[in-house]
């Protein structure tokens, strides 16, 4: 049946993409680029080139509902790649134009000699292209305009509810960034919260703000804040731009009431989605934000997603303002290089097939050989991707070992020097960059980790390993990705994340096309096989759901109802231990959401599976057992919030331990020993399995304790990570080979990897560890002892989370500087510490200071906190 009222341009762009010629030139297309990139023998004959350039400004131009974006993102593939194979051709430069108008791109253009002829179409495209870039100019911002829809993202964010979901690079944080500078530029008095899901986020996102606004911020008495301790300093600010991590965003909100804010946006909103108990957080926020009477307009942004309204069910499933993108500004190309097969392939995104290159014979091996060997030893900039660590780590230092081009770079040895600083100079990473390689894995210092970036993204380095680390949403102007696994830890890459992971190469402002290449397993039935490849590449992306809603099984949910009906906190029958951690974070939730007698969407969950009866049996027994102790902090359930009040009561914990004993050195016993109070407190038998070791034997727990002792006191008391990694590698040379990794686990780091390095990893790594488990059980502690109103003389919640115990560097990292500079200024209080009328300054005379760290650091506090400077 004739469908009525369609238009002529519908007709006809309906079955384009099924022509049969075009999908014969684009085919030849993907054969010939691939020839290009590999420097083998290519060629396209005139008419082909020219019938290609016919399509894609035909593509370009599609209308259709149907099809529309996959003509568009076909029509910018082809004129990508024509332009990398004709640079200098000015017939592909005219059509490129053309097209990138017709997608709504208007970035400067470059014009390879080429004159246009005066034509009234030619006169009439330049009248409409200058009208179309002064109407999509982003709000405030000097010669920046939109690009594709990122208009009707930009404009969404006005509204009370909302998420978007677009391709990984359409910029979400950055018109997120946009908005809020905006509105601070506007002089709007408002306070606004963006969500991200690392610490290494934090400070691009902050560093981004600060470096955009400058004197906006103390022109209209905003500040930039990032930890919890910031808000608490009063500087007399009206307005706040927070930019936390949802777990960070979630202690703000519990411990201050009357913070309200106006505008809040979760970036990477998919985490929520995420079957880890960090996804709770999510969850946390929205029901705080929802017992505002002024509640704050609320916007989601995920990569991809293909249903982004399933995050409104968390506020009110019946709104509908969403939008998804599919229309990406760049593209890739996807190669595969089967190992199993031994065949080179190129993967046609309009036929959803790989088309045959080559096989790995004699003769083809040495033109792919070189293709990888050339791309990686720096003409173009390249991520490498593991699943592991140990293999990134140890690739990165096979690589570095093959007959690479001598590199003199003063950028370079700086970079070095600075790791070698931050971390130490046994740290195998010092040697990799000064060859132009680095790796980036958790387990660096967040610092070190964006000096890295900073390096790759001016092209001081070109070749970068890198784990999932990645995935984070951190922006790197990459040509190439190499995915050697579709492993992520010991789990497996979701086709979210692959293609999340995939989309980190083509970025906007660096290059429009980015090459993918995906490396098989050796054997038929690897985990990244060609198969699991083509399947990520070719189908459909699934509609996401909410952890929540995936977690909650009605196996589940009657366990979880049989356990709190009984008060039991435990969740004795809950035999699902994959997902204990998260089943447990929902119940707390749940239990929260009862208590306050809230609708929330966890709580929606459990009625759709018990009753009003089942809820009143379990409010009972709950308020039966623990009338006091319910807790609103989702990180601790009452049976630990009882004890923990009991132990101070019976003055068993009466403050926290100090940190030297009588002979002035590191007081680990007694640390130790409250180690093992808090063990049984907050019963980390059950709560913090994988932390103490649960599983083993009780004396490598206790062994597992007096460990983390030692190094939460070096660590509070001030010692540097290169004193501490020296101290580290000695103990585990001389005394104890398991220091810090009681289960051996570092043996799967041997290999190419030295022992030193395996030490400083294991150092590190125990540091997060510490930072993230130990910080929010010394929070609790510290608040019921004040709530018991016993002294915190020693806070070693604060002495953790700022790794020193002196109060001037924690006030100094308080205010923006890194933990090693507050070290540096303390030694040099004399010079740069000044008394002011309402405790200590910072002298102007820091911007001499001979420390590049603190210089810079201080150039960014004082556009952010000028009020502690003198």
């Amino acid at each position: 049946m004739v469908k009525k009222n369609k238009s002529l341009a519908e007709y006809l762009y309906d079955n384009l993409q099924q022509n049969h010629y075009l999908r014969k030139l684009v085919k030849q297309l993907f054969t010939q680029y691939a020839y290009f990139l590999f420097q083998a023998k290519w060629a396209l004959d005139k008419k082909e080139k020219t019938d290609l350039l016919k399509f894609a400004d035909l593509l370009s131009k599609a209308q259709s509902n149907n099809g529309a974006s996959e003509c568009k993102n076909l029509a910018l593939k082809i004129i990508t790649m024509l332009q990398k194979m004709y640079p200098e051709d000015p017939n592909i430069d005219i059509v490129r134009n053309t097209v990138l108008s017709s997608l709504k791109n208007y970035i400067p253009r470059e014009n390879h000699g080429y004159i246009k002829i005066n034509t009234v179409d030619f006169l009439w495209d330049e009248v409409i292209d200058n009208y179309n870039k002064i109407q999509r100019k982003i709000p405030g911002q000097e010669n920046q305009t939109f690009i594709g829809d990122q208009d009707k993202i930009f404009n969404s964010l006005e509204n009370s509810i909302n998420s978007f979901s677009a391709p990984t690079s359409m910029g979400k944080t950055y018109l997120m960034k946009k908005f809020i500078e905006y509105k601070v530029k506007t002089g709007e008095e408002l306070n606004f919260a963006i969500t991200v899901p690392s610490k290494a986020l934090i400070t691009e996102v902050r560093s981004s703000l600060l470096t955009d606004l400058v004197d906006n911020l103390s022109e209209h008495s905003y500040r930039i804040i990032s930890r919890a301790e910031e808000y608490a300093l009063d500087y007399e600010n009206r307005n706040y731009i927070f930019v936390m991590t949802p777990e960070r965003l979630s202690n703000l909100l519990l411990d201050n009431n009357y913070l309200r804010l106006d505008y809040l946006f979760i970036d990477e909103s998919q985490k929520a989605t995420e079957m880890d108990d960090r996804s709770i957080y999510y969850y946390e926020i929205i029901d705080k934000v929802q017992k505002w009477k002024q509640k704050p307009r609320i916007t989601f942004a995920s990569p991809l997603i293909p249903n982004p309204d399933v995050f409104l069910q968390l506020i009110d499933g019946s709104i509908k303002n969403n939008i998804r993108v599919d229309e990406s500004p760049v593209t890739q190309t996807k190669f595969i290089i089967d190992r199993y097969n031994k065949e080179l392939s190129v993967y046609n995104d309009q036929t959803k097939k790989k088309q045959h290159l080559c096989e790995f014979t004699e003769n083809a091996i040495p033109h792919i050989v070189k293709m990888i060997t050339d791309v990686m030893k720096g003409k173009t900039q390249s991520l490498i991707y593991y699943g592991s660590k140990r293999d990134v780590m140890s690739d990165a230092i096979v690589f570095s070992r093959q007959p690479l081009p001598t590199i003199e770079s003063k950028e370079l040895d700086e970079l070095a020097a600075y790791i070698s600083r931050k971390i130490n100079p046994k740290y195998v990473l010092v040697d990799l960059v000064k060859k132009g390689i680095a790796f980036h894995i958790g387990e660096l210092p967040i610092d070190v980790r964006t000096k890295i970036e900073e390096a790759y993204r001016k092209g001081i380095l070109r070749t970068v390993f890198c784990t999932s680390t990645l995935l984070e949403g951190v922006n790197l102007p990459a040509d190439n990705i190499f995915v050697t696994s579709l492993g992520n830890g010991k789990k497996k890459l979701s086709q979210l994340e692959f293609l999340n992971l995939i989309g980190r190469v083509g970025r906007i402002g660096h290059s429009m096309i980015g090459n993918v290449f995906l490396i098989t397993g050796e054997k038929e039935k690897s985990h990244s096989n060609l198969s699991s490849y083509l399947k990520y590449l070719s189908k459909k992306l699934s509609k996401e759901h909410l952890s929540v809603e995936k977690a909650l099984k009605p196996k589940q949910v009657a366990a979880i109802k049989k356990s709190l009906s009984a008060g039991d906190l435990k969740l004795s029958a809950v035999t699902d231990k994959r997902n204990y951690d998260l089943l447990r974070k929902i119940s707390l939730i749940y239990i929260k959401e009862l208590n306050h007698n809230q609708e929330g969407f966890t709580r929606k969950q459990f009625k759709k599976k018990i009753s009003d009866d089942d809820e009143t049996e379990i409010f009972t027994a709950l308020h039966s057992r623990y009338p006091d102790e319910l807790q609103d902090d989702v990180n601790f359930s009452a049976d630990q919030s009882n004890l923990l009040m009991r132990a101070i009561y019976d003055e068993q914990i009466k403050g926290f331990p100090q940190i030297f004993n009588d002979e002035n050195k590191l007081n680990v016993e007694e640390t130790y020993q409250f180690f093992l109070k808090l063990a049984h407190i907050f019963n980390w038998n059950l709560y913090e399995r994988k932390f103490v070791h649960a599983d083993s034997d009780e004396n490598i727990q206790h062994q597992t304790l007096e460990d983390y002792a030692k190094l939460t006191l070096m660590w509070i008391s001030g010692y540097s990570l290169k004193q501490i990694c020296d101290y580290v590698i000695e103990i585990r040379e001389r005394l104890d080979c398991q220091f810090l990794d009681r289960l051996d686990q570092s043996r799967k780091l041997v290999g190419n990897i030295n022992w030193d390095t395996i030490a400083i990893n294991i150092t590190m790594n125990q540091l997060n560890k510490l930072n993230f488990v130990l910080g929010k059980y010394f929070l609790k502690v510290s608040k019921e002892l004040s709530a018991n109103s016993i002294p915190l003389d020693n806070n070693w919640y604060q002495y953790l989370e700022y790794g020193t115990s002196s109060d001037l560097r924690i006030w100094l990292q308080q205010n923006g500087y890194s933990r090693e500079s507050s070290q540096y200024i303390e030694d040099k209080a004399d010079e740069l510490i000044v008394n002011g009328p309402f405790g200590p300054l910072i002298s102007n005379r820091i911007d001499d200071a001979n420390d590049p760290d603190v210089i810079n650091e201080t150039k960014e506090i004082k556009v952010n906190v000028p009020e502690i400077f003198n």
